[in-house]
Parts: structure tokens; C-alpha cells; sequence
């Protein structure tokens, strides 16, 4: 990835894994971590329920993904994907439990001049938000796509990014 910018693109993992289908962000950066090589310039972060401490961490980054547990009104497991300058208010009704900890950093960071203009958020359509260490069926097929997606956007980005198996074939 070539560029003058020395500011990460970010992947941030948001979600309580101990609150069924919201962990969903949190296991997929752990995936695209386990599973995925990025090259230098990615930062991948699991962001879990932090809320207003990662707002450096929104402030420092050249682009960002957010990754998470996405009311869209689809079925459960559905792909959602949100961009644009009112990501904030897009994301406002839909997020799980912790949205207005979300929505208070993106409008934070986009009053302060600072949300990266190249924000996304990629997500999974939660059936069942209660305490529960497990994803419901259709969002553990959800997860599973997961990973995959934010790759693409990252590689849509420049970034260099190739899944573990490809690398050692």
C-alpha cells in the first residue's frame, strides 16, 4: 500500500461478546486476525464495548471500519453494510446495546473534523441480543462471511491483505 499518509487504515471490532449476536464484531476481527495476513498500515482492533476511550484510536485512523452487530430491519444473519458523511445518524436507531456509545464517537469525531472521511461499517443483522456466550445459527453463518468482507473492502483500500491458506499454497 503506497501512500504519503503514515495513519493506519483501522479495523475496529465493536460488540460484548457475552451478549449473543452483539459479540459478532469481536469474533470477526479475531478471525480476520487468525485467519488473514494484512500488510503494514492495518491496524486491527478489538474495540469490544470501550465506547468514549476509542475515540484516538477513530481520531488516528486514515480510513476505518467498523465492524458489529447491525439493526438494518433484514433477516437474522443478513450482511449490512452503511457508509457515508451521516454514518452517525444511520447508524443511530440500529446498533445493539452499546450504540450510543458508537454514535457519540462518530459524531464526536466528525464534529471535531476528525472521523476519517473513508468510513464503513460492515455487519451482521442480530436475531437475539441477551446474555448468551453463543451467535444465534444465522448470524454464526453471518460471521463466517464476515471476515471475507472486510478483506475486500480493505484490498478495495490498497491494502494488502490475503487469507492464510492462499499464502501457503
Amino acid at each position: 500500500m503506497s501512500t504519503s499518509d503514515p495513519r493506519p487504515i483501522v479495523v475496529l471490532g465493536l460488540g460484548n461478546p457475552i451478549m449473543g449476536d452483539d459479540g459478532v464484531g469481536v469474533l470477526a476481527v479475531e478471525r480476520l486476525r487468525d485467519e488473514w495476513e494484512v500488510g503494514e498500515g492495518v491496524e486491527i482492533v478489538d474495540g469490544g464495548t470501550w465506547g468514549m476511550t476509542l475515540l484516538p484510536t477513530i481520531e488516528g485512523a486514515r480510513k476505518l471500519i467498523l465492524v458489529d452487530a447491525i439493526r438494518s430491519g433484514g433477516m437474522p444473519g443478513a450482511d449490512v453494510v452503511l457508509s457515508g458523511p451521516r454514518l452517525p445518524e444511520l447508524l443511530g436507531p440500529r446498533l445493539s446495546v452499546h450504540q450510543v456509545d458508537v454514535i457519540d464517537l462518530l459524531t464526536l469525531a466528525r464534529l471535531r473534523g476528525t472521523l476519517p472521511s473513508d468510513t464503513v461499517a460492515l455487519g451482521v443483522e442480530p436475531r437475539r441480543i441477551e446474555m448468551s456466550t453463543e451467535l444465534t445459527p444465522a448470524v454464526a453463518e453471518g460471521l463466517a462471511r464476515l471476515p471475507e468482507r472486510i478483506a475486500a473492502q480493505l484490498q478495495a483500500w490498497g491494502a494488502s491483505c490475503r487469507h492464510r491458506h492462499a499464502v501457503h499454497a
